[in-house]
């Protein structure tokens, strides 16, 4: 039943992306009808970065550590806001903007980086 579902509204034009929100306090992803994901900037342990193999493309994300024993959020490049996202997450984090080619090549390969860490 949810897929048809998912099948009417990406045919009415809905979008079934998920979008990215931020504040001075943290951010919220908030996908596709389900309860959005926040996280205050405070929690973040390490910021890293990542391609994900999608068979035919890559999809660059921005991952969040949030706990000692690895609990992470991710987004992606599809993501709804990502762009300004990304760009506050650099100027928060104090992040060269040049990781971005730096993660691109070579294709289909994950490039786990390390963005920054908490001191």
């Amino acid at each position: 039943m949810r897929l048809l579902k998912k099948i009417r509204d990406r045919m009415s034009g809905k979008t079934l992306q998920r979008d990215i929100r931020f504040d001075d306090a943290g951010f919220a992803i908030v996908p596709y009808e389900k309860p959005p994901v926040a996280v205050r900037w405070t929690d973040v342990r390490e910021v890293f970065a990542m391609k994900r193999d999608l068979f035919a493309i890559d999809e660059i994300c921005l991952g969040f550590t949030l706990d000692e024993a690895g609990g992470y959020v991710r987004t992606g490049e599809d993501d709804g806001g990502f762009l300004a996202f990304r760009t506050e997450v650099e100027r928060r984090f104090k992040i060269d903007p040049t990781w971005f080619g730096r993660i691109v090549q070579p294709p289909f390969a994950e490039n786990r980086t390390t963005l920054w860490r908490r001191p």
